[in-house]
Order: structure tokens, then C-alpha cells, then sequence
């Protein structure tokens, strides 16, 4: 089945990094992948596995007439069996793009997004929320990465007979324990003997509320426990003026390491010593959290999204927006004597393995899109009947 995925962007991040795992995963499916924006890092490893990646070469937020002119030269060119969005944006450029094609081309929507405050959104987001939800009854089928995204996105409008939630799936074989990840985190990120390795991988973005994870670990310094702290993520190569004051508010400079978005993860984060997501709000299933826990990692995670579903005991879980809490956990964490530190890195490995991993989420897609690819013989309103593959995440 010939799949055309249009997404958002390719730069470092959840949704991008699950496409191209799904492809580098291969299968049944022979996809092809329009990028809205000009093509990011994550191209690259698409590209890498012979498929073809094409670009709209958008402005971020501009979206005009020979943009759409494009979209609908390219799909008559590549005559897709499906169509797959991915994001807000990739999703209505999506279905625009199956309009005039003379012939029923099935439809999946992917949301990667959860709202639990709608007043925390852009206005731009917002609008495309209200849209999304006004034509969501169109695609044969809207796949959530999270239950938590499902629900309340339906509370606000999104169509729910055809809705399905897949959670992320991890390359086990990629991303897990590794004695000698020590020395090359030591390596990478100059650490001292003794020190709390503590990690956190992030795009920069206000829900992601770096700033407050600085504090949190000034508090923790405070307490008496020695942290390094290493935050990595798309945006953070420039930090803007507020988290530096933070920063040098509460950490000193050889107890912390900020940079840009890496590739390499895989190799240190099982050298780390613990994973922290401190989001305000706005995930449904981080990536890394996953990635984390399949390194044999523990995580501490606010309870947003689905983090708590998949933290589970394998970690310890705050409310968001507590800096407090989150010290506490911190320190909590560093309390525990060691051998009750690798168990839960074990067991949260053992989750990964049993629950998430990329050959399980990868069949789920393709049966996804098997059945869709079934149901484009009906009228798309006609029957109330869920899409929900027997893989149908945890």
C-alpha cells in the first residue's frame, strides 16, 4: 500500500522522530513523507531508508494558495492508496489534499497533542483546534498517541466513532542498558565522581517548563545532593534570557550542561542516572520517556498526558507546575539505595519491551491502515463502527 504521510515539519521531535521510526521499522507499507516546513534533521534518516521526502519549503504559520497548488500536484503525481497527517497542521493539509483526486483515498488523522487547558494554547492553535474538530467526522479514522489526547479531544469537539489511540513504540535493541554508556556520558558531558546524573530532553517551548526544573534542582543542590544536571532539546543551543537567569541563579556552571537537539541519545542516556519531564502541559505520550525507560532508566514525570499511565511504579510521578514536588521526588530518587534504583530500571525496561515496543506499534499502524484502506468502499458517515486494532495501546 502506497502511503503518503504529511506532516508539519522534520526537525527534532515526538511526532517526527515516530514517523521515522515507523519507516526505518519498514513493513507492508511503501511510504512517501510531504513536509510543510523546509526539511529538518530528521529527514535525513527517512531519506536514509530510500524513501522520498518532499517539501512544501513553508514559513512556519503562512500557508497560501501556491503552497495548496503544490500539495495537489504532488498527491495527483504520487496517487496515494492513504493519506496520513500527522499534527494539526499535517492533519488539514491532509484532507485538503484527497479533495478533486476522483477517486475515495482514505484518511488518518495522528494527534500527538493534549489540551487540559485550552486557555494555555496560541490563539492560532485554538483556531486550528476548532477547525480540526468541525471536519473531524472526515477521516476514516483519528489516531491518538495518548487516551488522555482521546478524551479530551472529543470534549472539545473531535469526532469519536472512528477514534483509536496507538501509543509510541521504541527500538528496544537501540535504546537499552549499556555498562560502558557511564563512560560515554562521563565523556560527552564532563561529569564528576559521585555526582546525580540527571537528564532532561526537550524541545524549548513554554510547556515544557524548563525554567522551573532549574529550580527545582536549585532546591535539591540546596538539600544537600550533589546533581549534574544535562538538558537537550531543539532551541535550547540559544537559551533565552529567563532560563539563563535561572541557571545562573541556581546551579552552578560545572554542574550543568545545556545544548541543542542531539541524535546521538541512544548512546548516553543509559549512562544517566535519572530522566525528569517536568512539562506544564500540553504532552500526551513523550517520546522519551519511553526511550528513558527502555535504557533501563528511571523517570520522574509530572502527571500530564499520559506520562503517569506509562511511568507507572517505574518511576515517581508530581503534579505539574509544582516546583516543590518535583525537588522532592528529585531528592526522593536519590535517597533510594542502588539496587532499588536498577530494579526499577529493570522492571520499567521490561514494560517497554512487553507494552511499546516497535514491532508491535509498527503491525498496529499497518492494520490501521489495512482496514481503513477496507472501509474507503462505504461512505465515510455511514456506520458507527470504531477503528480499533486488536494492538490498540496500553
Amino acid at each position: 500500500m502506497k502511503v503518503l504521510h504529511v506532516i508539519t515539519g522534520l526537525n527534532v521531535g515526538g511526532a517526527e522522530n515516530m514517523l521515522a521510526k515507523l519507516i526505518e521499522q519498514g513493513g507492508a507499507d511503501q511510504p512517501e513523507v510531504l513536509s510543510l516546513l523546509p526539511p529538518g534533521p530528521i529527514a535525513e534518516r527517512i531519506t536514509a531508508r530510500g524513501v522520498p521526502v518532499h517539501s512544501l519549503g513553508m514559513r512556519r504559520g503562512m500557508v497560501g494558495p501556491k503552497a495548496m497548488l503544490r500539495v495537489r500536484r504532488l498527491v495527483d503525481r504520487i496517487r496515494p492508496d492513504l493519506i496520513h497527517g500527522w499534527m494539526y497542521h499535517g492533519n488539514l493539509v491532509a484532507s485538503y489534499s484527497r479533495f478533486g483526486l476522483g477517486r475515495r483515498v482514505p484518511l488518518v488523522w495522528n494527534v500527538r497533542h493534549s489540551i487540559p487547558d485550552l486557555a494555555k494554547e496560541s490563539f492560532k492553535t485554538r483556531a486550528i483546534l476548532r477547525l480540526g474538530a468541525a471536519i473531524s467526522a472526515g477521516p476514516e479514522a483519528i489516531v491518538y498517541n495518548a487516551h488522555v489526547s482521546r478524551c479530551q479531544h472529543q470534549a472539545v469537539g473531535y469526532s469519536s466513532g472512528r477514534s483509536v489511540v496507538i501509543a509510541n513504540g521504541f527500538d528496544t535493541a537501540r535504546f537499552a542498558p549499556n555498562l560502558s554508556a557511564r563512560d560515554a556520558a562521563r565523556a560527552t558531558f564532563g561529569f564528576a565522581p559521585g555526582v546525580l546524573r540527571v537528564a532532561c530532553v526537550a524541545r524549548l517551548h513554554p510547556m515544557k517548563d524548563h525554567a522551573r526544573l532549574v529550580r527545582a534542582i536549585g532546591r535539591v543542590r540546596n538539600a544537600g545532593c550533589d546533581v549534574h544536571l544535562v538538558m537537550v532539546g531543539h532551541g535550547l543551543a540559544d537559551p533565552p534570557s529567563d532560563l539563563l537567569q535561572a541557571i545562573e541563579a541556581n546551579i552552578p556552571p560545572d554542574r550543568i550542561t545545556v545544548c541543542g537537539a542531539r541524535l546521538d541519545v541512544a548512546d548516553w542516556l543509559p549512562g544517566m542516572d535519572l530522566l525528569v519531564v517536568p512539562s506544564a502541559w500540553g504532552e500526551a505520550f513523550p517520546n522519551v520517556i519511553g526511550e528513558a525507560l527502555a535504557c533501563g532508566v528511571p523517570v520522574v514525570a509530572t502527571d500530564v498526558g499520559d506520562s503517569a499511565r506509562i511511568v507507572g511504579a517505574h518511576g515517581i510521578v508530581v503534579p505539574p507546575n509544582d516546583t516543590a514536588a518535583l525537588a522532592q521526588a528529585m531528592l526522593a530518587f536519590a535517597a533510594r539505595p542502588a539496587a532499588e534504583r536498577a530494579a526499577m530500571g529493570r522492571a520499567g525496561r521490561e514494560r517497554v519491551v512487553s507494552d511499546y515496543a516497535l514491532e508491535k506499534i509498527g503491525a498496529a499502524y499497518e492494520e490501521l491502515h489495512a482496514s481503513c484502506l477496507d472501509m474507503a468502499l462505504y461512505d465515510a458517515h455511514s456506520g458507527e463502527t470504531a477503528i480499533v486494532p486488536h494492538h490498540n495501546a496500553r
